[in-house]
């Protein structure tokens, strides 16, 4: 199939394209309905009905005319046209999974086998629905002859407007119904048209099911024209104001002309629910929803709940009352407008690929001027905020310039002030830093102690680093033999990563601790012992770093009569900083204005 016209995104329609007309065009009359869409809040500005016949526009060159004259008194905005079902098919496709970019095309093979030509040029769109079958996607797919889209175009004398959109009836109600019910999940709605009947299924909140039979309401009226033997305008004159299915003005033959309606109509959903048995027991969770004039008829509605068992509901009105809804016999614009506007939630749209280009090139041209008119007015802003900027910082020089030299002299007599009481502090500092080192000592002997609890080992020895690295470094020739290969076999298990090696020549001694324990323990346990040792005192906030003592650096201070030669070790506490360590900065105070020396400012902490 040549040229296949690929699927239309237009999206959602942003500001300033937010207003469109939207046509509903049947073959006794025509609805416009012009809707606004601002920032997402919908509103209907204008609905408009035009009879036909009562209007005496019987040619086409006539409805053009006036369809222009009105188009020009509306502002000649947008136009969403609708297009008859009859002229397109709707299906359901399913698909094994796939990726998306092969999604377009396997589509496109179904479009082929559906339309059943070769050498028509074809406009489809699609949508994904929701599927139960594993491994499978389901689409929900419309399409039609381009042709037949062309020519409702140039029946109406619309192709020199800004056609911006074009769906079916089946899709319109479907938009306009999920719009006013948006929980319902399962429905059949019946559009009785002029020329024929529009049937859709929804289920799961979607299009299921699309078909449309020629038994309309000029169906019915020409029946009754045929019954009574008088003419379709009186026919239709008497279908409108008179009930000729019940009570003194009862005509049986136009009853047996709406029982073959029900029939057809009946046939129609029992074809659909034969090929989805599970749900022939959930009929009645469908609700059944009239649209359309057909059903103005009146009696109508009664007699086909109580002569053909099917119980309409009315088109359904939004449960908030600041909702917008359409007017009776709307219906079908007013979804076709929602989807213009981007407010569908299964848009098709059957436009032509001309006219898409063309509208995306009105979109694109409008939101460029857009934008200039918001960077014009941003650099409006801009110059004005500026320029009072600068008539403010004139108006508040000289005010800031006085504080400024007031501030001078406080941030002088601030330093001065700061300098004497950093003095004091730093004659102060060493005392406070012995007494926090006391401190520290005291929480250390507490943790240590803690510590032990029951567990199999003593402490030997516990003194400063200063203290214990100046004693003599504790000689090789009095370990017992095979020290240094058990407490090597101890480090090598201990440690994730590879043994710290101490480097002799850096003198040791830093602010902390020095512990030597005993644990009289065989390698394993004992490498158990030192491993959770070590991993709590780390964990203290109390040290910077808690590890074992390379034996390099050891000092024989442990009194020998408490030790066990082959079961010594050493445990090496830093203490985490404090804020005594080192003195706090001085700062220089300002200079005064005029001299040769920069002035800096600040306070201290």
């Amino acid at each position: 199939m040549p040229n296949l016209l690929s699927r239309l995104k237009l999206g959602r329609v942003k500001p300033p394209i937010r207003r469109v007309l939207a046509l509903d065009a049947g073959s006794r009359s025509l609805k416009l309905l012009l809707a606004e869409s601002d920032f997402g809040r919908l509103r209907i500005l204008k609905e408009e009905l035009i009879d036909l016949q009562a209007e005496g526009l019987v040619s086409a060159d006539e409805t053009k005319a006036h369809l222009q004259e009105t188009l020009g008194d509306w502002g000649r905005p947008p136009v969403a046209l609708v297009l008859p079902q009859h002229m397109s098919i709707s299906q359901t496709v399913e698909l094994a999974q796939a990726a998306e970019g092969e999604v377009k095309n396997l589509i496109h093979d179904e479009i082929v086998k559906l339309s059943g030509v070769s050498d028509t040029r074809i406009v489809y769109d699609f949508v994904r629905t929701q599927t139960v079958a594993n491994n499978r996607q389901q689409f929900w797919v419309t399409l039609c002859q381009e042709g037949d889209v062309r020519d409702r175009i140039l029946r109406l004398g619309i192709e020199q407007e800004d056609l911006c959109e074009v769906t079916t009836t089946a899709g319109a109600l479907v938009n306009a119904y999920r719009a006013m019910r948006p929980s319902s999940s399962r429905a059949i709605l019946v559009h009785l048209g002029a020329q024929s009947t529009v049937l859709v299924i929804l289920l799961a909140g979607q299009a299921a099911f699309v078909t449309s039979f020629q038994m309309g309401g000029d169906f019915l009226t020409r029946s009754l024209a045929r019954v009574l033997a008088c003419p379709e305008e009186r026919a239709e004159s008497i279908k409108r104001d008179r009930n000729v299915l019940k009570g003194e003005e009862a005509c049986p033959e136009f009853a047996v002309v709406l029982d073959g309606w029900v029939a057809e109509l009946k046939r129609q959903l029992n074809d659909w629910f034969e090929h989805n048995p599970p749900l022939v027991s959930e009929v009645a969770s469908f609700e059944l929803v009239a649209s359309g004039g057909g059903f103005d008829q009146p009696g109508m509605l009664e007699y086909l709940e109580t002569e053909a068992g099917l119980k309409f509901h009315p088109w359904p009105r939004p449960s908030q009352s600041e909702a917008v809804c359409p007017s009776k016999r709307f219906e079908v614009a007013f979804g076709t407008a929602l989807q213009a506007l981007g407010q569908s939630t299964q848009p098709i749209s059957l436009l032509p690929e001309d006219y898409r280009a063309n509208w995306q090139k009105r979109l694109a041209r409008q939101r460029i001027e857009s934008a200039s008119v918001v960077l014009a007015m941003a650099c409006f802003l801009l110059l004005a905020f500026g320029t009072w900027q600068n008539i403010r910082g004139a108006l508040d020089r000289q005010a800031l310039d006085a504080k400024v030299q007031a501030s001078e002299e406080s941030v002088r007599t601030n330093n001065v002030l700061s300098a004497q009481l950093l003095a004091q502090y730093d004659d102060l500092r060493p005392l406070l830093a012995r007494q926090q080192f006391t401190l520290d000592a005291l929480n250390t002997l507490a943790l240590l102690q803690q510590s032990r609890g029951n567990r199999s080992f003593w402490y030997a020895l516990f003194a400063d680093q200063q203290t214990y690295f100046r004693a003599p470094i504790l000689s090789s020739t009095n370990k017992a033999a095979g020290t240094n290969l058990f407490a090597k076999e101890l480090l090598a298990g201990f440690a994730s990563g590879p043994v710290p090696v101490a480097l002799t020549n850096v003198p040791p001694g830093t602010r902390g601790f020095i512990a030597e324990l005993c644990v009289p323990e065989d390698p394993e346990t004992a490498r158990g012992i030192l491993s959770e040792l070590v991993s709590a005192l780390n964990q203290q906030p109390l040290f910077a770093r808690v590890d074992l003592l390379p034996d390099d650096q050891r000092r024989s201070l442990a009194d020998p009569k408490v030790i066990i030669p082959d079961r010594h070790f050493a445990l090496e506490l830093d203490l985490a900083a404090t804020e005594f360590e080192q003195a706090l900065p001085l700062k220089k105070p300002p200079g005064r204005r005029g001299s040769s020396t920069p002035a800096k400012t600040g306070t201290h902490p």
